[in-house]
């Protein structure tokens, strides 16, 4: 299967280059609120500015061409092409020179040299044959050249290249970077992003696409790749190569998808403990943001299923190391971990937020809408007011001070830890590394549902904690407001999968076995309870049990 793709702003991103250089000829003022290169175009031509505008595409798309972007995706899907032996042509309505340009920088030349310096043309890259770019001087010439390369695709972000009287029946049409609700004058099928090109042109992600992407990243064959099961957003491989090394490589979401940038988070985090001489973390071995995968250094071991005073005190161990080193490094290496709680307003208001994503699920379920009117709501109502009595006034309001933040894991337990033969516990997962309240990271140690303490063993923890965060004189005080509300926070959390996208996921997974959806689904909402039966609990997760606890401190 032969696929032909487009060039500017279909493989290479040019958003942040136009306003970047905009701002350098001053031809923006500093501060404009528009958006890409769509919006820019429309401001300038709006003034009457269209040689100006002409101007810029010529310096974008020529003198200053190695800055360009490669569009997210784009990598995956032309390695896994590779992987599949499909051979890929790239079409560009591009002229040799830019309009204006008085330095005749040739146009063409500089994105052939940004495809060289990006490894299209490489062997052990992308593999593009460059006799297989193609440039044309019109956009009629474009279309002539689709239709003599009998492609079965091809993808382009303009709907005027398929509404040619002139492109090629045979070959299918993709329309890049267009809202999928919009109805296309032609026939061509519309993808918003390159993953959702992946999957209608080549289909489910495959074994061989992931040894592909790992070699790529790694310049060696892999021989085997084998998927690990376990929950969460990002996914999980171990990988052999040939040379008989091993890896585990993590396949993360999309940044423009997930909005968080959970790559450079855990691969930076993990890199600078490890430099600060931290051994019980995986040392990151590669990374490649175009791929968004991260290959870390494989740990042989097993998970922790029970947990004894051993592996308590190791835990208690690294967040120990993690606060001392949270004193020395420099703020700025790090930014707040995901959904950080440094005050009241902010746990209440991500507790609100999820409630009322909730409530708007909860028409689809009778069950659900009667555990958050009869249940939840006024347990909540409740306990909000009790923390808020509770919570020391000098933290009450505002931001918590930075002195008495700590870097955290955010998704610090067991379940994300291996336990080696030696007995050595290395813990894994730092996607949202970063600043918090070491009140969040002790009291989300005891809530997280894959979590099983006793109370001696919850005791030693919490007691323990107020020992390494002794210099914070509010820290137990905080503690014991808002551990019922982190309580009442999980037990939103856990019925996350009432919500659509969640929910979406979880019927594909069903295949339409409905018994099995719904037998799911209640097991959450009874999960759910028990958090609130927990919170509810006279002298139980209130005060009287963390006074205990601060009585071993």
């Amino acid at each position: 299967m032969k696929i032909g793709i487009d060039f500017d702003n279909t493989i290479a991103k040019y958003d942040e280059l136009f306003i970047e250089i905009a701002l350098c000829e001053n031809l923006l003022l500093k501060g404009w609120s528009g958006g890409g290169k769509t919006d820019l175009r429309e401001h300038l031509c709006k003034e009457g500015r269209e040689t100006e505008w002409m101007k810029l595409q010529g310096l974008v798309y020529g003198k200053y061409m190695h800055r360009a972007k490669m569009m997210p995706g784009v990598a995956k899907f032309v390695l896994s092409c590779k992987a599949r032996d499909y051979p890929i042509c790239i079409v560009s309505h591009k002229t040799e020179y830019g309009h204006f340009d008085r330095e005749n920088i040739s146009l063409r030349a500089e994105a052939l040299k940004w495809m060289a310096g990006n490894r299209f043309f490489d062997v052990d890259g992308f593999g593009i044959k460059q006799d297989h770019v193609f440039f044309a001087d019109s956009r009629e010439e474009k279309v002539a050249i689709i239709a003599s390369l009998e492609c079965e695709w091809f993808i382009d972000d303009l709907p005027a290249v398929f509404e040619s009287g002139e492109f090629p029946a045979k070959t299918k049409k993709l329309l890049f970077g267009q809202p999928v609700n919009i109805e296309p004058s032609s026939d061509a099928l519309i993808a918003n992003n390159w993953p959702g090109i992946l999957e209608k042109v080549l289909g489910p992600i495959e074994e061989n696409d992931i040894k592909e992407w790992s070699r790529y990243v790694l310049k060696e064959p892999i021989s085997k790749c084998s998927e690990l099961s376990g929950g969460g957003n990002s996914r999980v491989y171990k990988l052999e190569t040939v040379n008989g090394y091993s890896y585990a490589l993590k396949r993360y979401p999309e940044v423009a998808f997930d909005g968080r940038a959970r790559l450079d988070t855990e691969y930076n985090s993990i890199q600078t403990l490890t430099d600060n001489g931290i051994s019980d973390v995986p040392k990151a071995r590669a990374k490649d943001p175009d791929l968004e995968v991260g290959l870390y250094e494989w740990i042989d071991g097993q998970p922790i299923k029970k947990v004894s005073q051993c592996e308590l005190e190791k835990a208690i161990a690294f967040i120990k190391t993690l606060h001392g080193l949270s004193q020395s490094v420099e703020r700025s290496m790090f930014s707040l971990a995901c959904e950080a709680c440094l005050s009241l307003s902010e746990l209440e208001s991500q507790i609100e937020e999820r409630f009322a994503k909730l409530k708007g699920a909860s028409l689809e379920f009778p069950e659900l809408a009667r555990f958050l009117d009869n249940t939840f709501e006024p347990l909540w109502n409740e306990t909000r007011k009790w923390s808020q009595d509770c919570w020391p006034i000098e933290d009450r309001f505002g931001m918590l001070a930075s002195r008495k933040q700590t870097l955290s894991p955010s998704d610090f337990g067991f379940h994300n830890s291996v336990m080696k033969s030696s007995g050595e516990i290395v813990f894994i997962d730092f996607e949202y590394f970063g600043w918090d309240d070491p009140v969040k990271l002790g009291a989300d140690f005891i809530w997280h549902p894959a979590m099983n303490l006793d109370e001696d063993e919850q005791r030693t923890w919490i007691g323990t904690l107020g020992e390494i965060f002794s210099e914070d004189a509010t820290f137990w005080n905080r503690f014991e407001a808002a551990f019922p509300l982190f309580g009442l926070r999980w037990s939103m959390i856990v019925l996350n999968e009432f919500l659509p996208g969640f929910l979406d996921g979880r019927r594909m997974a069903n295949q339409g076995r409905r018994d099995d959806l719904e037998s799911f689904l209640s097991d959450q909402l009874n999960k759910a309870y028990r958090y609130c039966e927990r919170v509810s609990q006279p002298g139980g997760e209130r005060s009287p049990f963390v006074r205990q606890c601060q009585g071993r401190a």
